[in-house]
C-alpha cells in the first residue's frame, strides 16, 4: 500500500450528493478501477474506552450559532487568513494540535478521537445528548506525532508541542478520561487489488 501511488481524478455528474452517497461512489470507482474486493472483521483489538471522570463530566452546552447547518448547497462562507471555517453542526475540524466541533453527539467525539489516535475509541460515558467541543493540545501520543499521515516516509513533526497531552485535554476541558482496555473493533481486509490500467 506505500510503494504504488496513482492520481485519481473522479467527478460527480452534480453537486447534489451527500457525504454518505459519494463515499459509495468512491468505493464503486475504487472497485471498477482496481478490482479491489475487502471485507470487514471484527477482532479483539486495542482500545481506549472514553469514560467520565472523578470530578463528571464538564461539556460545554451546544448553542445556537455556534455551528452551521451542513447542505449541499450552502457556499463555503469567506474567512481571514489563519482562521478555521464555520464549524459544521454535528461535524469536526481537526488538525495536529486542534479539534473543533458543534452539537455533536458522544459517540460522533469518540469516532473523532479515533481518528486522532489511531485506534478505536469506545463510548462508555452514557451521555446521550449534544455538546461543542474546542480543544488544543500536542500531537505528542496521537496519529500526528510522527508527521502527516499518509505521505511516504511521513514528515518531521513541525507541530506545536507546547500544549497538553491529548489525553490532559479531553480530562481538564471535558471532564472525560480516557483508558487503554483491550476491546472489539473492526478491521478491514483487503482480499484482492490489481494495478489499474491507464484511462
Amino acid at each position: 500500500m506505500d510503494s504504488e501511488r496513482y492520481d485519481v481524478a473522479a467527478k460527480a455528474a452534480d453537486d447534489s450528493h451527500g457525504e454518505g452517497q459519494l463515499q459509495l461512489m468512491t468505493q464503486t470507482l475504487l472497485e471498477d478501477r482496481f478490482q479491489l474486493k475487502v471485507h470487514r472483521e471484527t477482532r479483539e483489538v486495542p482500545v481506549y474506552a472514553l469514560l467520565p471522570g472523578k470530578s463528571g463530566l464538564k461539556l460545554p452546552e451546544a448553542k445556537e450559532g455556534n455551528c452551521v447547518a451542513p447542505g449541499p448547497n450552502l457556499p463555503p462562507p469567506g474567512r481571514g487568513p489563519g482562521q478555521l471555517p464555520p464549524t459544521p453542526c454535528g461535524g469536526f475540524f481537526m488538525g495536529p494540535n486542534t479539534l473543533v466541533g458543534g452539537k455533536i453527539s458522544m459517540k460522533q467525539f469518540a469516532d473523532g478521537l479515533s481518528n486522532i489516535l489511531g485506534r478505536p475509541v469506545l463510548d462508555k460515558t452514557g451521555f446521550t445528548g449534544t455538546f461543542d467541543v474546542k480543544l488544543e493540545f500536542s500531537p505528542e501520543g496521537t496519529a500526528f506525532a510522527g508527521g502527516l499521515p499518509g505521505i511516504p516516509g511521513g514528515l518531521p513533526p513541525v507541530f506545536d508541542t507546547s500544549g497538553p497531552s491529548i489525553f490532559t485535554a479531553v480530562q481538564d476541558h471535558l471532564g472525560l478520561k480516557l483508558e487503554s482496555q483491550k476491546g472489539p473493533g473492526e478491521v478491514l481486509i483487503i482480499d484482492h487489488a490489481e494495478k489499474p490500467s491507464e484511462n
